[in-house]
C-alpha cells in the first residue's frame, strides 16, 4: 500500500478488485503479525507477535481519518488493514465505533481470523460491515507450511473460531483462499479445502494465487487447471 504523505496511518485511496476505492487505515506497525505466510508480499515477518496491544492512541488515528474526510477526496470503503494483522490491535473495537461515527462509506476489516477465537475480537469486528477473513490451509500441516504461524496457534482451534464468527456475525463476511503451487492447489486439498468451506456462514469466495513477489521465492502459482 502507498502510504499518504501528510498522515502517518492511512494508505490510498487505492484501487481494489474486491472493494473499488479502498482507503486504508493501519492501527499497527509494518509487519506486526501472528504469521509469516510464505507467500506475504511483504516478506517474512522478523519477530512474530503473540496477542493484541494498543500500539497507537485510537483518537490519533481518528484525527487523522477526520481530517482526510473533511478533504472530500473520494472512496468507496474504508478498510482497517495495516502491513500485518489488524486484530492485533488492542484498540479495534473502539477505533472501528469512532470511524462508523466519521463516515457512511461501509466500513472493512482484512484479517487472517486467527483471533477470532477470542471474543472480544470477535465482538469488536461486530462493528464492522464486511470482515474478510483468510482461509488458506485445511489442517495442522498445510497451516504450518503456507502460513508459519505464531508457535501456540492450532489450526482447529483457528478454523472453529472462524466458524463461530461466521455464524455470529450480522454483516458481510467475505472468505478469501491463497492457492500455492504444490501445497494446497491439488486435488485432494482442494476438496479438503471444499469441506472446511461448508462449515461456514459466508457471502462471498475469492480464490487468490500469488502474483506478488512473494515472502518466499519457491513460491509459485497453480497452473490455469486449477
Amino acid at each position: 500500500m502507498s502510504r499518504l504523505e501528510k498522515y502517518q496511518y492511512l494508505f490510498g485511496p487505492l484501487p481494489s478488485r474486491r472493494m473499488g476505492l479502498s482507503l486504508g487505515v493501519s492501527p499497527i506497525p509494518k509487519k506486526c503479525c501472528n504469521y509469516s505466510c510464505v507467500y506475504c508480499q511483504l516478506g517474512r515477518t522478523p519477530k512474530l507477535e503473540k496477542e493484541p496491544r494498543l500500539y497507537f492512541p485510537v483518537e490519533d488515528i481518528l484525527r487523522e481519518v477526520a481530517d482526510y474526510l473533511a478533504s472530500g477526496v473520494p472512496f468507496d470503503v474504508l478498510t482497517v488493514v495495516g502491513e500485518g494483522e489488524p486484530t492485533l490491535y488492542a484498540g479495534l473495537g473502539e477505533l472501528l465505533a469512532g470511524l462508523k461515527k466519521l463516515t457512511d462509506k461501509p466500513v472493512a476489516v482484512i484479517t487472517n481470523g486467527s483471533l477470532l477465537t477470542d471474543p472480544p475480537v470477535r465482538e469488536a469486528l461486530q462493528q464492522a460491515d464486511i470482515v474478510m477473513p483468510s482461509l488458506d490451509a485445511y489442517d495442522e500441516e498445510s497451516f504450518k507450511k503456507i502460513n508459519r504461524p505464531w508457535k501456540s496457534l492450532r489450526f482447529e482451534e483457528i478454523y472453529e473460531g472462524l466458524v463461530r464468527f461466521s455464524h455470529e456475525y450480522k454483516g458481510q463476511l467475505w472468505l478469501e483462499v491463497m492457492l500455492v503451487q504444490g501445497i494446497n492447489d491439488d486435488e485432494e486439498s482442494l476438496r479438503k479445502l471444499k469441506e472446511r468451506l461448508a462449515g461456514l456462514r459466508y457471502d462471498r469466495l475469492f480464490i487468490n494465487s500469488p502474483v506478488r513477489p512473494p515472502a518466499e521465492s519457491w513460491v509459485k502459482e497453480p497452473p490455469e487447471a486449477v
